[in-house]
């Protein structure tokens, strides 16, 4: 016999809560894999999207400062245009 009592009928929480600033560190870090050596505008885009889709604010001259930097590496085989 089953019991059918124990269905889900709530969405399950995020079961692996991370703080913002390992948020963070893991959106730069696929950021610059991604877009590293790309148009500093199109960097910023994308951080301001990438940040907006997660809740986190991050001010526009450390937006800016990271787009700067990731915009000046040297592109890999991820990030080549």
């Amino acid at each position: 016999m089953t019991d059918d009592s124990s269905t889900q009928d709530e969405p399950i929480q995020d079961q692996h809560t991370q703080p913002d600033d390992a948020k963070v560190a893991g959106i730069l870090v696929q950021q610059e894999a991604d877009l590293a050596g790309h148009d500093e505008a199109h960097v910023l885009s994308a951080l301001r999207q990438r940040f907006t889709d997660v809740g986190i604010h991050v001010s526009e001259d450390t937006l800016q400062d990271h787009a700067q930097r990731i915009a000046s590496l040297e592109p890999n085989r991820f990030s080549k245009k």
